[in-house]
């Protein structure tokens, strides 16, 4: 399921027999050396130096959560395995030379690079809402300044031409038709039916085709073709642009992890990988990577944006956008803290992804680590926030009222989903009433002036710095230099 901060509307997607990767990564069975299977490569968890221990670094004690890369001690540098580089200065796969000569799963020490493309293969931007074919419905909120809040609630449904991450790198040809998805209005009323459907390409060296659009307007009966969009385009009616959900390649920018943090909360859960026993801090938690990334080509529409990486799996929990003036633009968080429904069984997603290579279906299994917890989004510039709600029995919603929840999709294709009688009728079943109002809405991300300040500006309008402060006062005292 997707993620990344998002309304949806009209608009609006591999040397013998057995071949073991350096470090545990992986195992995949190939004809030959020439000519591997990408669809058996998949990441596993790390078992390479320190990979589940803790960090022997004590917030309280430091009067800080975060390092620099060069302050940390030969014995921490041992710990966390890092590659200071920067992707241009990473050397390339003489095959695909857009990618770097390590491939994926990659192996330690991991640079800013291969952390962006974890990201990605976990379910961010290119892969489209993760690599699963699925069903989701999704339940949106957005305040605007004034407080006044609307709701955009999708049922989202994925087809995927691939199975792991490594075929898509590798075994896909620039141009071909990667996947498509699908999303179906729920609310709200006024556009409730209206249906998109979006077929999206792979770039490669000289190839950039924008997508297909197809929709379903219910008043007019009618499908009607529009133009695909470019990554800088915003979806209407949203803060999140296309590169942000689905276009943003990590081979298209230059990365770098500029040191490491620890982060105690995300999208405001206090624990954020769920009830994960074992495998983070005994505090509570989350040992991140924060890497810096910039786009290679000029007159991009950011000068920079920064994530934070979890050590264990390559998730991003949190990002930060700066516009192509340098200012602080958008800030968003995401926690998997909740459950999704894999093969008729509730999962945490990050439990489920974190024993690594293939599922019963043959996908990789932390394909899905973009879905089911709450996310939230902040654009400065526009003081407007976004929220997903988390569709989980803590909300006390109902299964049944959500459809075809589930990460698996069933046997339907695309001639089936799109069809008007299916879409007006039973597809979109009774929209769960959720009642969530302005006061009801988290409080905005925490901005931790305090870290890397050398690589991170923030400056707020004063009306913005006023509003903070008695949210702070008043609410949850978020926004204070330490955790």
């Amino acid at each position: 399921m997707k993620s990344k901060f998002r309304k949806m509307i009209i608009g609006v997607g591999l040397a013998a027999a057995a071949l073991v990767f350096s470090g545990g990564l992986t195992t995949a069975k190939a004809a030959d050396e020439q000519h591997p299977d990408w669809s058996k490569i998949s990441w596993s968890p790390v078992q390479g130096p320190s990979p589940w221990k803790e960090w022997k670094f004590d917030p309280k004690k430091e009067g800080r959560t975060w390092k620099y890369f060069e302050e940390l001690t030969a014995e921490e540098k041992q710990y966390w395995q890092i590659d200071p580089r920067w992707s241009h200065e990473i050397p390339r796969d003489k095959e695909f030379p857009l990618l770097p000569e390590t491939r994926y799963p990659y192996k330690l020490p991991y640079n800013g690079e291969e952390l962006s493309s974890l990201a990605e293969s976990a379910g961010a931007t290119t892969t489209m809402c993760g690599l699963q074919t699925h069903h989701a419905y999704h339940i949106n909120r957005t305040k605007d300044r004034n407080g006044v809040v609307s709701k955009s609630d999708q049922i989202c449904n994925t087809i995927k031409h691939f199975k792991t991450y490594a075929e898509l790198l590798y075994g896909m040809k620039p141009g071909t038709e990667q996947g498509a998805f699908l999303v179906v209005l729920a609310s709200p009323p006024e556009q409730a039916g209206v249906v998109q459907l979006s077929k999206f390409y792979k770039d490669g060296p000289g190839v950039s085709k924008v997508e297909d659009r197809w929709v379903y307007v219910p008043t007019l009966r009618r499908v009607r073709r529009f133009n695909g969009a470019n990554g800088q385009d915003y979806l209407p009616g949203s803060i999140s642009t296309m590169d942000d959900i689905f276009l943003r390649d990590f081979w298209k920018f230059d990365s770098k992890i500029i040191g490491v943090d620890i982060l105690y909360q995300a999208a405001n859960e206090k624990k954020p990988y769920g009830p994960v026993d074992g495998a983070y801090r005994q505090d509570g938690g989350v040992e991140t990577y924060v890497v810096l990334n910039k786009y290679k080509q000029n007159g991009y529409y950011l000068s920079q944006w920064i994530s934070w990486h979890d050590k264990k799996t390559g998730h991003i929990l949190r990002t930060e956008q700066w516009d192509r003036k340098g200012n602080f633009k958008l800030v968003t968080e995401a926690s998997l803290a909740a459950q999704v429904e894999v093969f008729g069984k509730l999962e945490y997603p990050w439990a489920e992804a974190m024993k690594g290579g293939l599922n019963e279906n043959g996908n990789e299994r932390r394909s899905f680590m973009m879905g089911g917890g709450p996310q939230e989004a902040w654009d400065v510039e526009l003081d407007i926030s976004t929220y997903m709600i988390p569709s989980n029995p803590s909300e006390k919603i109902p299964y049944d009222k959500f459809g075809p929840l589930n990460v698996y999709a069933g046997g339907e294709d695309w001639k089936q989903l799109f069809q008007p009688q299916r879409i007006e009728n039973p597809f979109v079943r009774p929209v769960p009433v959720v009642n969530f109002q302005a006061k009801d809405f988290p409080a905005h991300p925490p901005l931790y002036r305090d870290k890397f300040a050398k690589y991170r500006k923030i400056e707020l309008p004063a009306e913005i710095e006023s509003k903070i402060k008695k949210e702070e006062q008043g609410k949850r005292g978020l926004f204070g230099a330490g955790n």
